[in-house]
C-alpha cells in the first residue's frame, strides 16, 4: 500500500485543477479532431459525388461525340461517292460532246458514191463499216479521215 502524505493541500488542489483542465483539453481535442475528420470525410464524399457526375456528363458527352462521328464518316462516304459518280458523269458527259464533233467530221470527209452502213464507237475506239463505189473513193475517205484532229491512227 502506498500512501501519500500531503503536506501542502493547495498543491493537491492545483494538481487537480491542472488534471481537471488537462482532461477538458484532450476531451475538446479529442472532439474538435472527430469534428474535423467527418468534414473531410464529408468533403470526400461530395468530391467523389461530383467526380462520379462529371465523369457520367463527359461519358455522355463522348457517346454524343461517337454518335456525331459516326454521322460524319458516313457523309464522307456517301460524299466520296457521289463524288466518284460526278466524275463518272463528268467522263460521259465529256465523251458525248466529242460525239457530235466525230459525226460531223465523218460527214465532211465522206465522198459521194459512198455509202455508211455501221458505225461503232467503244471507248475511243471508232469501227466504220460501208459500201464504196471505187477502191479510190476508200482511199479519198481514209484521206479526208487522217486530216481530222479527232480520229487518230487509221487503219
Amino acid at each position: 500500500m502506498n500512501l501519500r502524505l500531503n503536506l501542502l493541500p493547495w498543491r493537491e488542489r492545483q494538481r487537480l485543477v491542472e488534471l481537471r483542465n488537462f482532461r477538458l483539453v484532450f476531451l475538446g481535442s479529442l472532439f474538435a479532431a472527430f469534428v474535423v475528420v467527418m468534414l473531410v470525410d464529408r468533403f470526400a464524399h461530395l468530391r467523389l459525388k461530383q467526380q462520379a457526375a462529371a465523369g457520367l456528363q463527359r461519358q455522355q458527352q463522348l457517346q454524343s461525340l461517337d454518335g456525331q462521328v459516326a454521322r460524319l464518316e458516313q457523309l464522307r462516304e456517301a460524299h466520296t461517292g457521289l463524288r466518284r459518280q460526278v466524275d463518272v458523269l463528268g467522263a460521259l458527259r465529256s465523251s458525248q460532246q466529242g460525239v457530235p464533233q466525230l459525226l460531223i467530221e465523218i460527214e465532211l470527209a465522206m465522198p459521194h458514191g459512198m455509202q455508211l452502213t455501221r458505225l461503232d464507237v467503244q471507248g475511243d475506239r471508232l469501227q466504220i463499216n460501208g459500201l464504196a463505189v471505187s477502191p479510190a473513193v476508200l482511199a479519198q475517205f481514209m484521206r479526208d479521215l487522217q486530216r481530222s484532229p479527232i480520229l487518230l491512227d487509221l487503219e
